[in-house]
């Protein structure tokens, strides 16, 4: 292969390939500067002397055909006959004292974002300790910029829908908060605790909340979050999430069919033990041998049967529901359904349903779910597991950001 095309290939632009020598599993690339003369870095005068090579410099540089590939470039010496200053020939590929190019350093954020240290240290055959530095420079500089575009972003939205939902630290001690733009498919923030006062806090000291101007938020049915919005968004519409609300009532059909087991024989109470997965099913998305299965659990008490059909008249008044106006009309149907089955446990649901009609029925006028933001938390859990968690609350925070927004990071040489 020809210099020339080596130097495409290595897109260096600065440099010419002099030599090229191979050495087990490392290539060697001999090259200079194309320019002769280098300004003074001091008094910028042209007016410099060469004043031969003190050394070479062993850099490394992307890999090429699964080998590495090292680049040996001349320490050339120059004077100055202005200032007489003595300096080093800079190279714009590498900086003053570094043994990687940039364009390498580069690629180890890619490599780390979304595994760990050690994984990409591995890869890219670096030590772990310069891969670690390299990365959280990087994350420094890119967290803080994706999430100035995030937040540009969500700005200027016409119809901005907001999702909020904790996530543990320490389940069951521990708690976060993530703030997130539904309509954007971004991760905003990460707000410390969840209770109104930590939120409360955190409005005052971080400007985001009072440069947005949401027209929904979503989330469960924490009272908390619902007090806070309605304080500092009182006209932004509440929606509860349909996949919470869901899970209230499938609970309390699983609750119903632990206490109708009590009554049943040996023999049924272990099959519908067995099988107690295909009661939370959908309906509509059971299988053959599973609709089978459904018949025969549900013969076993008129009143898990009840239950169930209610559950399923849920499922349909959430898809089915044309507008915001019969929607209510039919959360009334299906609260009035539950109250016909009469029974302590279904009350104790309808007790819930009630209170939080609004929020619920508000899904009908601005259908968004926290369906991203649970694969989000998902994605925050999988960084904990892998990191055995960050000490360092700000770089936990960067990983949070980079991670969930990994459609906006820029990891490209010069970017």
């Amino acid at each position: 292969m020809h210099s020339h095309s080596i130097k495409v290939l290595l897109d260096l632009p600065e440099l010419n390939v002099c030599a090229i020598q191979k050495e087990k599993d490392q290539v060697l690339i001999e090259v200079t500067p194309i320019d002769s003369i280098q300004p003074c870095p001091v008094c910028a005068s042209a007016q410099t002397i060469r004043r031969g090579t003190a050394y070479q410099r062993k850099v490394r540089h992307l890999a090429a055909f699964g080998k590495r590939v090292y680049l040996l470039l001349p320490a050339i010496r120059l004077t100055c006959k202005d200032c007489h200053a003595h300096f080093v020939w800079h190279y714009d590929c590498v900086a003053p004292k570094k043994r990687y190019t940039k364009a390498f350093e580069a690629t180890l954020p890619k490599q780390a974002i979304g595994a760990t240290i050690a994984h990409a240290a591995r890869l890219s055959e670096t030590p772990p300790t310069t891969v670690h530095r390299v990365v959280r420079q990087w994350m420094a500089v890119e967290s803080a910029r994706v999430q100035r575009r995030c937040a540009q972003q969500a700005k200027v939205s016409t119809g901005l829908v907001l999702g909020i939902d904790d996530f543990a630290i320490r389940k069951g001690h521990r708690y976060n908060t993530g703030l997130h733009d539904l309509r954007g498919g971004t991760f905003l923030d990460v707000i410390p605790g969840r209770t109104i006062a930590e939120l409360q806090d955190y409005y005052q000291a971080q400007p985001i909340w009072q440069t947005l101007n949401p027209v929904a938020v979503v989330m469960d049915l924490a009272q908390g979050y619902h007090t806070f919005v309605k304080e500092m968004d009182p006209n932004a519409i509440r929606i509860a999430d349909r996949f919470h609300v869901n899970r209230y009532v499938t609970d309390t059909l699983q609750t119903m069919r632990k206490q109708v087991q009590k009554s049943l024989s040996p023999c049924a109470k272990a099959d519908l033990k067995q099988h107690f997965r295909i009661l939370g099913k959908r309906h509509d998305q059971l299988t053959r041998d599973e609709m089978v299965s459904l018949k025969r659990l549900l013969g076993y008490a008129k009143l898990l049967r009840q239950v169930y059909e209610w559950k399923e008249a849920f499922i349909a008044w959430y898809d089915c529901s044309p507008s915001y106006s019969l929607a209510k009309k039919g959360y009334e149907r299906w609260l009035a359904q539950g109250k016909a089955i009469d029974h302590p446990i279904v009350e104790i649901c309808l007790k819930t349903m009630h209170n939080w009609q609004e929020e619920i029925c508000n899904y009908h006028q601005l259908r968004f779910t926290n369906a991203s933001v649970e694969g989000k938390n998902n994605k925050i859990k999988a960084l904990q597991r892998r990191h055995y968690f960050t000490r360092n609350p700000e770089c936990y925070k960067q990983h949070i950001l980079l991670e969930c927004n990994e459609e906006w990071i820029q990891y490209g040489y010069g970017s």
